[in-house]
């Protein structure tokens, strides 16, 4: 192996292992980080003990082990191997073994104490891949409580925008020279007419060509690497170009995840002699991968990237840009060997506009299998582990729901007898709680072959890029009862203890069992079928089904999977399985629950009840009940006024001043602990407050005479009314005697309103403010001789005063008492003298005694 950047820091690396538990590695691409410092760790005296190695993809992991082998004059599974899911080349003399990142979990799990390894490295720890991140957590919390001799070392392409310094705050921190080619960059932005695959397919043809208007010349004889969103535009792409390009001079190479080792490793291997390949790829190819041959990248810019719908429990499938990060590992890819030339289908412009980075998996993945995990490990908290980011809230949530419904953790996330043996097997919890209660489900049909049916059933679910035959499950069984997913069939077969001829059974299955089979799995997913707008689930989610497909002619279905997709309003069916009305209401009546319920008929005016027969938000069944009781109709009276609103209650102005005042009251008056009674909080506890006192409530006119106010009001203590009457009354006793009204009004800062006062308050070092009115109407007359406005709040709230002339009109509005009895009471004065001589206007009247009868009754006026 030639000199590597990497090299350079083999001494310091050494030195850090000493010193260090903990190191963190900054190497760009073409250091050899993946394969020269492994490989040199061997020989390293200070490490006796097992390296393991952990690669993000299957691809990389074998791609790395092979190499490293063959460099070492070995053959892969001698000192050094590897192990990917359902494949593993390793020995009793393996000192480094490269694993995926479902493996490095399993294994903390089953050996927390990872007896006889003495180093883990995170590789390409930057791509932020979930089980990355768990098994970084947990392996720092073995590390920290039961290894303390264990050495960490987590190995990125760049730190930016990754937490790892604050994660490990006491690593060694070493840096690397990359060593890549110069890469030449080219800007081809898809004209706006035209498809970006068609345009993609326009530059690989023509970065072949010997007359190129795309690529330097001195690029044109290398390979090929593009890079595309999924698979299906990969053969598209190969289906376009295989039309137009000689097959005698250019070999097409997919490479992406589901494809076989063997197709893998040929889009991996040098191009044979005489000829040019075109690797078509997906993002497997960004790092750790070295595809001989490459000088030239054409990149789409595109990723497809899968975001977890908390709602409907799926991933819904995105066509979105890849971040600047991912562009640049990309293009790296031209100059890994050689100088080189990346074509990309955007202009330069939007370069610089790109995200940074790519979001991490675990901010937008589902999350249950990493709870189960979690619960497994004895954690009930996810946010509890050593986590680089932590989950959003709500997907934590919908995973424990799920685990719960399985019967996988308790109410509390601890898991249970059944959850340990569902872990276990390795799979989905869905598809492990699918395969232990079919054994209970085999007992009770006296049907052995349920298990083994089950197996099959789990393997189709866990395969990937099955050809299409359809929506039916059953047409895919045959496919799980040979090959590899065979292999993975048989092994479940042997930790569930039970044996059959899977092919017998394939050929056998009846769609009445699979069904069942898949409803312990999928309980949510029941599915009834509702006319030309396809099916409704049993948690809600609507879905659809190609009308050419026979599965869409079903009343009934339970879906194994489906998907979301970008400009879709439902979600696309791939797998079912049929029910019939016989088998909904006898072999699955357990998910059938019984419901009374009573609503409000808006047509008819008036309260009706009836039985219901549901699974989730599905009714299987109605029947109308003569009898209503009260009970049913208090909730749904509480149920109409919370989709209708306070506005349907018999309220008043005299309510909504009760809110004002108390909106006050809260802000500056906080000690004395006031209700909340905002409309949205009334809203939602109307069952507390409201509900008691409905009982002999039967109609919506009953409800209109319903004392709100009153029962808000009691929300209040005694003492809280008192202390609220004391700080905002309703009403101001004038000298006179009178009780004059005041009329409040409060908004959020934010408010345009700029008739009205604003006030402010500090809290805990921060400063509160609304803007706030209490209007205080009277008589001029009656405000004779106040020289200032009234306060309230204890003076933080200056009532604001509406001047009425003796017929009750507003003459003037004024805050400022004082000021305006020395000037635009003058103009008043003359105005309203004439229009009502009866009445006394006197020339200083901050001084003269308030009145409330005319001149003459006024004493001493006479």
């Amino acid at each position: 192996m030639s000199s590597l950047p990497i090299q350079a820091l083999f001494a310091p690396l050494q030195q850090a292992l000493t010193d260090h538990s903990q190191i963190i590695l900054e190497a760009p691409t073409g250091a050899g980080k993946s394969t020269a410092l492994p490989m040199a760790m061997l020989q390293w005296p200070q490490i006796n003990g097992k390296i393991l190695m952990l690669e993000p993809r299957r691809v990389a992991a074998r791609s790395v082990a092979q190499f490293i082998a063959k460099s070492r004059g070995e053959k892969v599974g001698d000192s050094v191997g590897y192990r990917v899911r359902g494949e593993a080349k390793v020995s009793a003399n393996t000192r480094l073994e490269i694993v995926t990142e479902g493996i490095l979990t399993r294994m903390i799990q089953q050996d927390p104490e990872l007896t006889g390894i003495e180093v883990i490295i995170f590789d390409e720890i930057h791509e932020r891949h979930l089980p990355t991140d768990l098994g970084l957590a947990l392996a720092l919390e073995v590390q920290d409580s039961l290894r303390d001799d264990l050495k960490l070392i987590a190995m990125s392409a760049t730190l930016s925008g990754l937490p790892l310094q604050n994660l490990m705050p006491d690593a060694a921190m070493l840096v690397s020279e990359g060593r890549s080619f110069d890469v030449e960059k080219v800007y081809r932005p898809v004209a706006g007419q035209q498809q970006w695959l068609d345009a993609l397919a326009s530059v690989i043809i023509d970065s072949v060509s010997t007359e190129s208007k795309t690529v330097p010349v001195q690029y044109q004889q290398g390979s090929v690497l593009a890079f595309l969103p999924g698979k299906g535009e990969i053969n598209k792409l190969q289906r376009l170009l295989s039309q137009k390009l000689d097959s005698q001079q250019f070999i097409l190479c997919p490479l992406y995840g589901d494809l076989t080792p063997a197709e893998q490793d040929k889009a991996i291997a040098p191009a044979p002699d005489g000829k040019r390949k075109i690797v078509i790829a997906t993002n497997v190819a960004e790092s750790s991968l070295t595809i001989d041959g490459i000088t030239i990248v054409v990149d789409s810019g595109y990723k497809r990237e899968a975001s977890f719908n908390p709602r409907t429990g799926v991933s819904r499938l995105s066509l979105k840009r890849i971040s600047q990060a991912s562009s640049i590992q990309r293009a790296g890819r031209a100059g890994r060997l050689a100088p080189g030339c990346c074509v990309r289908l955007w202009g330069q412009e939007e370069q610089s506009r790109l995200a940074k980075t790519e979001a991490p998996e675990i901010s937008i993945s589902e999350l249950t299998s990493m709870a189960l995990d979690c619960a497994y490990w004895g954690e009930s908290n996810i946010e509890n582990l050593p986590l680089l980011t932590p989950p959003p809230t709500i997907h934590q949530q919908v995973a424990w729901r799920l685990l719960a419904q399985l019967a996988l953790v308790d109410a509390q996330h601890k898991i249970t007898q059944q959850g340990q043996a569902a872990y276990e097997l390795g799979c989905h919890p869905r598809l492990a709680h699918m395969l232990l209660q079919s054994k209970a489900l085999a007992d009770a049909h006296q049907q052995a072959d349920l298990v083994s049916l089950a197996c099959l059933l789990a393997a189709v679910l866990e395969a990937r890029g099955l050809p299409k035959k359809g929506v039916d499950i059953s047409q895919y069984l045959s496919l799980a009862s040979q090959g590899l997913m065979a292999n993975q069939v048989r092994k479940w077969q042997k930790l569930l203890a039970v044996s059959g001829d899977i092919k017998q059974i394939a050929r056998d299955a009846a769609s009445r069992d699979i069904s069942s089979l898949l409803a312990l799995a999928f309980p949510d997913r029941i599915a009834k079928a509702r006319g030309k707008q396809g099916f409704q689930l049993s948690n809600g989610t609507g879905v659809t089904i190609d009308i050419e497909d026979n599965m869409s002619n079903h009343d009934w279905l339970v879906v194994a999977d489906f998907q979301e997709s970008q400009g879709r309003n439902a979600g696309r069916v791939y797998l079912a399985a049929a029910i019939n009305s016989d088998h909904l209401h006898h072999d699955l009546a357990s998910l059938i629950s019984e419901h009374k319920i009573c609503e409000w008929d808006e047509v008819k005016g008036r309260f009706y009840a009836e039985r219901q027969q549901k699974i989730g938000d599905i009714i299987v069944s109605r029947t109308l009940e003569s009898n209503v009781d009260s009970s049913l109709i208090v909730q749904a009276l509480v149920s109409h006024i919370q989709r209708k609103g306070l506005s349907i209650l018999n309220l008043d102005e005299r309510f909504y001043q009760l809110q004002y005042r108390l909106k006050l009251a809260q802000q500056f008056a906080p000690e004395h602990d006031w209700p909340v009674i905002d409309t949205e909080h009334l809203l939602a506890s109307l069952s507390q407050w409201l509900a008691p006192y409905l009982t002999e409530v039967n109609s919506i006119a009953k409800l209109q005479k319903v004392d709100i106010l009153g029962h808000v009001k009691n929300l209040l203590t005694w003492s809280q009314q008192q202390t609220l009457n004391e700080l905002l009354p309703t009403h101001w006793k004038m000298a006179t005697g009178t009780s004059a009204p005041i009329t409040y009004q409060v908004d959020d800062i934010a408010s345009d309103n700029a008739d009205i006062d604003q006030i402010t308050n500090r809290q805990n070092g921060k400063s509160l403010g609304i803007q706030a009115r209490a209007l205080l109407s009277v008589r001029l007359q009656e405000a004779l001789g106040l020289s200032q406005s009234p306060q309230l709040l204890h003076g933080k709230l200056v009532v604001t005063m509406e001047l009425l002339s003796p017929a009750q009109r507003p003459i003037a509005v004024t805050a400022d008492l004082a000021s305006f009895w020395q000037g635009p009471y003058v103009d008043v004065k003359k105005e309203m003298r004439g229009r009502y001589p009866r009445h006394l206007w006197p020339d200083d009247p901050a001084n003269t005694t308030a009145t409330k009868f005319t001149k003459k009754k006024t004493p001493g006026l006479q």
